[in-house]
């Protein structure tokens, strides 16, 4: 009786063990991409989707009454008050959200937001005038900051800005 070898075909276990290890560090390369990318475009969604209802408030509130109206008595005071990467409800709106008559555009909010709002003999704030750069204009005037902490991490946070002066959104340490 002769013995006759059939040829095997397959992958050793080495080759599968190297293979597992390069999907491993393309992973490890690529998801901290990807969660940053989905940390930006989260914030940045919510912000301005909060930024446009705000300053439309604060417009119509300006046409009404002659000024606009600040939400906080500082650029510290938030609604919501701690942000969080999760959100907080913003179910119950503070007095002066409900005088601009401000429509929530989503139930929850990653991050806080204030209006800071005066005159041309006004000053702005410090974050304003020394990361923004707002000078303060010969007119009535408002702007609003929102304070985010996207990654959990509050050493750091993110911070987003416009004015009734340039409603273009400015960001600083974008995505933390």
């Amino acid at each position: 009786m002769a013995r006759t070898r059939t040829q095997q075909s397959g992958f050793t276990l080495l080759e599968l063990m190297v293979t597992v290890a390069i999907v491993g560090v393309l992973a490890a390369i690529a998801l901290p991409s990807f969660t940053s990318s989905a940390r930006k475009s989260k914030g940045d969604s919510e912000v301005a989707s909060y930024f446009g209802e705000l300053a439309v408030r604060e417009e119509q509130y300006a046409v009404e009454n002659g000024k606009y109206l600040a939400t906080g008595t500082s650029e510290s005071t938030t609604f919501p008050t701690t942000p969080t990467p999760n959100g907080t409800s913003v179910a119950t709106l503070p007095t002066a959200w409900q005088t601009l008559k401000i429509r929530t555009p989503e139930s929850t909010a990653r991050c806080g937001y204030v209006v800071m709002a005066g005159t041309k003999a006004d000053a702005g704030g410090a974050m304003a005038t020394g990361t923004f750069g707002f000078t303060t204009p010969q007119k009535n005037w408002f702007y609003i900051l929102a304070r985010c902490d996207l990654d959990g991490d509050s050493a750091v946070d993110s911070y987003y800005f416009i004015s009734s002066e340039n409603a273009k959104i400015q960001k600083i340490n974008h995505g933390q």
